[in-house]
């Protein structure tokens, strides 16, 4: 199975908020071109640390629950996955950045019903899927957040809406999201 169907990248970020991330290396941050032309290697991906320093204010007054996160590599695609929570008031964030070699498309997402188009995203040259394709802005970042994609490149972010995440809402799961694909450009 690919680790990017729509269904599986959503199950994927909402479970990053309920379990702990595995162990491995850390690698340093990247940079590359403003258009991501090819897939972006493993080594490539920015390290959990870097994540949270782009995501600032979501995650500050987080720990993470593993520093260098959790990697899984297939034929086909790669990830980093990176749990933040909240020592005392039981808050969780997730961060989930897919590199797929077959990308999830615009065409794709719209068949699906899963496309939505964002300014921000379509800046980098891409768009957001969600489920339903409803995209409320406002609304509090659950377990299923949006996907940014761009290119190869899958990221997105979900929480658990306790404590210190509460508030947080999809747009800044989508500016979070964004402010990671900056990472490897």
């Amino acid at each position: 199975m690919r680790l990017t169907t729509p269904f599986s990248v959503l199950a994927c970020a909402a479970a990053l908020v309920l379990v702990a991330c595995g162990a491995s290396d850390e690698p340093p941050a990247a940079t590359g071109p403003q258009i991501i032309a090819a897939p972006v290697p493993p080594e490539a991906l920015p390290g959990c640390a870097e994540i949270a320093e782009a995501l600032g204010a979501l995650v500050q007054d987080l720990q993470a629950v593993e520093p260098a996160g959790s990697r899984q590599s297939g034929p086909d695609s790669h990830d980093l996955r990176c749990t933040w929570r909240h020592a005392d008031d039981g808050g969780a964030l997730g961060a989930i950045v897919i590199v797929d070699a077959q990308p999830l498309t615009e065409q794709d997402m719209r068949r699906a019903g899963l496309y939505v188009d964002d300014p921000r995203a379509a800046a980098l040259g891409g768009f957001i899927a969600l489920p339903d394709g409803a995209f409320d802005g406002g609304a509090v970042l659950g377990p299923v957040g949006p996907q940014v994609i761009v290119g190869a490149v899958t990221v997105t972010l979900a929480g658990n809406a306790r404590g210190s995440t509460a508030e947080v809402t999809m747009d800044q799961a989508v500016d979070g999201a964004i402010a990671v694909h900056r990472l490897m450009r």
